[in-house]
């Protein structure tokens, strides 16, 4: 799929080609579409489709709406990314056990179209076809109107998803690739437990994480018989951090450690030892068998350990300086 550039760029009838695959087609909307360039992002795009839509005679609203398959339709008939939606696989007709649902969806569609005068559309977003049938027949007795906008903001919906599925998972952002990072270098150096790893894969995806190779770590997690290596090396890689390895993955920590302490987020013997835990850092080590033995020592003994975090982590101003006796 074409940048939102590029498709400002385009003349009229080769952006309507480029568009028709997330809209099904729709000529007379491709066609006001068209004319309601330039978008300043893919968002403006589908806020513009959404009014144009709205704004279009009866009849192309109808012939939008129509331009879709039905849900259930026979999968030879219908594109590819609406047998991708619908759950179909490949081009193989449903199970005889499944037959019921096509049935009854053919039954509902019937009734709708004769109802409405145009196609039931709705945004599928995964949802098994059975699960479409409830929402037919409610469908069945809402107002016209109001019937038709939301089958139009559900066609905009429809070609949203497309385009996001084509363009495929955007990079992410810094902080969610730090976020990844941090949690499976806590699993390789004994942090989490594998249940551990999927309670934080399971974290991450419900904050949005957009990610084939968290969602197949997650998996792996799950699955005890399953290897971690590979999903976890794919993951990482996914990031920009192929080959990371447990001493990364420790200096990794240890640096976090070393933030927490200089920005008063933890106590600074927490933090070291979490340093001595995970990394190579002997002096750390040194500093909290010291802290253990010497109560009396202890806020000199922390100061200590602020300095050598800031040095780990790098110059800080304001770190009290502590002579030895």
């Amino acid at each position: 799929m074409r940048s939102i550039g590029d498709l400002n760029e385009l003349d009229r009838d080769a952006f309507a080609a480029e568009m028709a695959p997330l809209f099904e087609g729709a000529p007379t909307f491709l066609a006001s579409l068209a004319a309601a360039r330039p978008f300043e992002s893919d968002d403006d795009l589908f806020d513009s489709a959404r009014a144009v839509a709205r704004e279009l005679p009866a009849e192309a609203q109808v012939e939008l709406l129509d331009a879709h398959p039905r849900i259930g339709a026979d999968p030879v008939a219908i594109s590819p990314h609406s047998r991708q939606e619908q759950g179909y696989d490949g081009h193989e007709p449903p199970a005889d056990d499944q037959a019921w649902i096509g049935n009854e969806l053919e039954a509902l569609n019937d009734a709708y179209e004769s109802r409405f005068g145009f196609r039931f559309v709705v945004f599928v977003a995964g949802r098994p076809r059975a699960e479409i049938i409830p929402i037919l027949e409610r469908a069945l007795h809402a107002d016209p109107e109001e019937e038709r906008r939301r089958g139009l903001d559900d066609v905009v919906l429809i070609a949203a998803d497309r385009m996001r599925t084509e363009r495929g998972p955007e990079p992410l952002r810094e902080e969610l690739r730090e976020a990844i990072a941090l949690e499976v270098s806590r699993f390789m150096v004994g942090e989490l437990d594998r249940e551990g790893l999927l309670r934080a894969t399971h974290r991450l995806i419900e904050e949005g994480v957009e990610s084939p190779a968290l969602l197949a770590a997650s998996r792996a997690a799950e699955d005890d018989g399953s290897a971690l290596d590979v999903p976890i090396a794919g993951l990482m890689s996914e990031i920009g951090l192929g080959g990371w390895d447990g001493s990364q993955a420790g200096q990794l920590l240890a640096l976090h450690a070393a933030a927490s302490v200089i920005g008063e987020v933890s106590q600074p013997i927490d933090g070291a030892r979490r340093i001595a835990a995970v990394s190579e850092h002997p002096e750390f080590r040194e500093l909290v068998s010291r802290w253990d033995a010497d109560p009396e020592r202890r806020e000199a003994l922390d100061d200590d350990i602020r300095r050598a975090a800031a040095e780990l982590f790098g110059p800080l101003d304001g770190v009290p300086e502590h002579a030895e006796e």
